[in-house]
């Protein structure tokens, strides 16, 4: 959750002393009793305390802004169709609940019984839902794809996608890991960029680059990125952009082909993390998984280190 320097104070006096009362709370930070009970309003509502008796929860507070769709596959060579039930939201849900973490899902769905279908699908997995948005009159995307190509897409324009994620900002600026969907990043971009640092939260995404340019479209102003790259120029290329760009301490970017070389930058330092046989993975399934780990590592407080080692095994369980 993202407390304000107000809210940060009482939370950790709380904390202390849990039995404290409203009234001792006031006098103690030199504030009115309505004031004190209103930041402590705010603190039930960014979920920091649970209620009465101030329980407080350990969990990170971690919101996915992802797509979801239906998924029509057509593979021609083995004239087979299959149709499932797909999206960053859906994949990113399922991996965090894995981890044994239970994220907030920003997505959009029509009002039709796909939309519905979904909807069920994520509070089966124990996900907050609360943030996921239903327009009334539109139908839930889907997609057709003929050989691993996207052919035809019935979806929304950006404009409604943007406007429909913009309703519920409030849950994009009180979360501590914010996972972006790399096609939104320009989209949240735009809500953080008239907003204060402390008011933001780490930012995370993925991608797999094909050339030098969408290294540069992916890091943007994320704080985690994970990134899968078979070509070996490629790689070497976005070691030394990374490690030029990556200046704040708190970014961390790992770079890794996914058989046997993985890299990370953190502290404007390179570090190697060698892959060992039972820790290769293919790169499409598992940098998800990477970056879930990574997140799930640093949201409990690990050594960054400790926190790839996590993201790899959690990786390379996409093998199983």
């Amino acid at each position: 959750m993202r407390l304000t320097s107000r809210e940060r104070e009482i939370f950790e006096l709380l904390r202390k002393e849990p039995l404290i009362s409203q009234e001792d709370l006031a006098h103690r930070l030199g504030i009115s009793r309505s004031s004190a009970a209103v930041h402590i309003s705010n603190l039930m509502k960014k979920g920091a305390i649970l209620g009465k008796g101030y329980v407080f929860s350990e969990q990170a507070n971690v919101v996915i802004m992802g797509s979801t769709y239906l998924s029509i596959e057509v593979d021609t060579s083995q004239h087979r169709i299959d149709i499932y039930q797909n999206g960053t939201a859906i994949e990113l849900a399922q991996i965090f609940v894995e981890l044994g973490i239970e994220p907030k899902v920003m997505t959009v769905l029509g009002n039709d019984d796909l939309g519905s279908q979904i909807l069920m699908r994520m509070q089966q997995m124990d996900v907050d839902t609360s943030n996921i948005i239903r327009l009334s009159n539109r139908r839930t995307c889907r997609r057709i794809y003929a050989d691993k190509h996207l052919r035809y897409e019935e979806g929304l324009s950006s404009e409604e996608v943007q406007k429909a994620f913009a309703s519920q900002a409030w849950a994009v600026f009180n979360c501590e890991y914010l996972v972006v969907d790399p096609c939104y990043q320009s989209m949240i971009y735009q809500f953080i960029n008239q907003k204060d640092e402390d008011q933001v939260p780490r930012l995370c995404t993925y991608g797999h680059p094909e050339k030098e340019q969408d290294i540069f479209d992916l890091t943007g102003h994320c704080s985690v990125i994970a990134l899968g790259i078979s070509d070996s120029i490629l790689l070497d290329q976005c070691i030394t952009g990374g490690l030029n760009f990556m200046k704040n301490d708190q970014q961390l970017l790992v770079v890794t082909d996914g058989l046997n070389r993985l890299i990370y930058i953190n502290n404007g330092e390179i570090h190697d993390f060698p892959l060992l046989p039972g820790q290769a993975f293919a790169c499409k399934p598992g940098i998800p998984r990477l970056l879930a780990g990574l997140v799930y590592g640093l949201s409990n407080h690990y050594p960054v280190r400790q926190a790839v080692r996590i993201g790899v095994g959690a990786a390379s369980s996409s093998n199983e």
